[in-house]
């Protein structure tokens, strides 16, 4: 099973491209996006399993939930991750979409000589999930620069790793205390 810190890192990445995905296509709503992300995830995972030639899984499978009722998942999401990591995945996604323009502001003073439109999608997206989850989650502050690190250095590159820890860094030194 899993380790509790990877399953989280888990929801990071997929937080992480769904706000890109958001980013990219301003007017779709959350929800839109949410379901959209669900559903290509689903179909990698599909075609990857027939390009190792296994069957792909069938349309539902029927499982025991922790109350020990039988379920039917129709949803991707519910068949991709476990509904505590579902949750953990879109309240990141959601509230850093609705907390944006406060993030932005806070961004936009961070990144010194830089507006936020000439950072690369994956840099700002990356700042917006790690500023929002310091301040709305309370996830510790070395744990989240860390996190955003990893995510910056695997899917930009690792000077977009130094960039973010650099702005984060200067954040977590400057940002009100959370009681």
């Amino acid at each position: 099973m899993d380790a509790p810190a990877t399953k989280r890192h888990q929801g990071r990445s997929w937080a992480l491209q769904m706000l890109v995905q958001a980013d990219l296509n301003p007017f779709a709503s959350v929800d839109m996006i949410l379901a959209h992300f669900w559903e290509q995830q689903w179909s990698c995972r599909q075609e990857e399993a027939e390009s190792r030639g296994e069957a792909p899984e069938p349309a539902a499978v029927t499982t025991i939930d922790p109350d020990g009722l039988l379920r039917v998942p129709e949803d991707p999401g519910d068949r991709l991750a476990t509904r505590e990591l579902r949750e953990f995945t879109e309240t990141l996604v959601r509230g850093a979409l609705a907390s944006q323009p406060k993030i932005d502001a806070t961004l936009t003073r961070l990144c010194e000589n830089w507006s936020l439109d000439r950072l690369g999608v994956i840099e700002r997206c990356v700042l917006r999930l790690a500023v929002y989850e310091l301040d709305a989650i309370g996830t510790p502050a070395p744990v989240v620069i860390n996190e955003a690190i990893e995510l910056a250095k695997d899917f930009a590159n690792r000077e977009a790793g130094a960039y973010v820890n650099g702005v984060l860094d200067k954040y977590a030194k400057t940002r009100p205390h959370r009681a």
